[in-house]
């Protein structure tokens, strides 16, 4: 009885420590941002700092110098991308009026035509409905990524924590890994290599992919003169991460806004973003990516719909590469339980 008296014991105990950890991780959540897009960044530049590193500079200097490479690439794109972002955004701003009219008067045409009515009723329920998702959407999307500058903290100190983080990769690596007994650490080494495998595919591909599709629509967008063409090609690169939706996410303002110039131009608009859609899936996607996540589509559909579901536009974005990283978790641990089934 007292055995079992000091169980309980030890077991409410461990309850009270993991409770009061997570609730002072909420409580510094602000500076846990911070470190883990300091963490994040130093990830994605580790390796191009080894290859500056092998051509004989130190550490220390190999950071700095992909720093202001980094800073001076960034710096033009901010100074072309911003002005011709907030040109648009404000033509966009003063021609929505002019669109909704437009919209408007599609709507009332429609309603003229000579159909059953309840028909004309389901007609005229659904492009109510798809105006509201389109400004839900839209307010949602600026929302978060407004939000999202508001973390100026996390942005502006989160290169400094990366420097440290680059600078000390491999005895921070080992700190973490000595915590583990020597099985351990071979078990978690092969399994972060897994995951380092995935995401590196996903990054150097689609976001390869992403760059030429959205280039390639802006570019388009700017030959056959539709409006925006900037704002258009950010959008069809940006919603290109999202497979299978992307297409049709980043295409459809584009074709309606040429829409709104001209049938033609829209035809021309149109048939320009299946050409590049077609070119991306079956050339430039297959020499690049591949089938290298290896992920059935059936889970990538579910990813996105449940990413979507929990986090908006947002979740749609990231869920391919977490869906990733937890299938490699779950094959790991799938194996270890038949291992140890096996064991016993």
């Amino acid at each position: 009885m007292q055995w079992n008296t000091r169980r309980i014991v030890h077991y409410a105990f461990f309850v009270l420590v993991v409770a009061a950890i997570i609730y002072f991780l909420y409580a510094v959540r602000e500076v846990l941002l911070v470190f883990f897009l300091g963490g994040l960044l130093a990830y994605l530049l580790f390796r191009p700092v080894l290859w500056i590193e092998k051509r004989g500079l130190k550490r220390t200097w190999a950071i700095l110098v992909l720093y202001l490479l980094v800073a001076g690439v960034v710096g033009a794109v901010l100074a072309f991308a911003v002005p011709a972002t907030v040109r648009e955004l404000t033509e966009l701003a003063q021609a929505y009026p002019r669109y909704a009219r437009q919209a408007q008067d599609i709507a009332g045409r429609i309603e003229e035509m000579q159909m059953p009515l309840q028909l004309n009723q389901v007609i005229r329920e659904n492009l109510g409905r798809v105006e509201t998702t389109i400004y839900d959407w839209l307010s949602a999307f600026l929302g978060q990524f407004y939000n999202f500058l508001g973390k100026i903290f996390a942005i502006i100190f989160s290169p400094i924590l990366a420097f440290y983080i680059l600078n000390d990769w491999e005895k921070i690596r080992d700190a973490i890994l000595n915590l583990l007994s020597p099985h351990g650490r071979r078990e978690a080494s092969g399994l972060f290599r897994q995951v380092d495998t995935v995401l590196i595919e996903f990054i150097k591909g689609h976001l390869t992919v992403a760059l030429f599709v959205g280039t390639a629509t802006g570019v388009a967008a700017l030959f056959f003169r539709v409006k925006f063409p900037f704002l258009i090609g950010i959008l069809a690169g940006v919603t290109n991460l999202v497979p299978y939706f992307g297409p049709f996410l980043g295409g459809i303002p584009a074709v309606g806004i040429a829409l709104s110039q001209s049938f033609r131009t829209a035809l021309f608009m149109a048939s320009a973003i299946l050409v590049i859609q077609q070119v991306e899936s079956n050339l430039v996607t297959p020499k690049i990516i591949g089938d290298r996540l290896g992920m059935h589509p059936l889970l990538i559909v579910f990813a996105l719909l449940a990413g979507g579901k929990l986090m908006g536009i947002w979740g749609m974005l990231f869920a391919v590469p977490i869906a990733a990283v937890l299938k490699v978790f779950f094959s790991w641990a799938f194996l270890k339980a038949v291992e140890w089934g096996g064991e016993t």
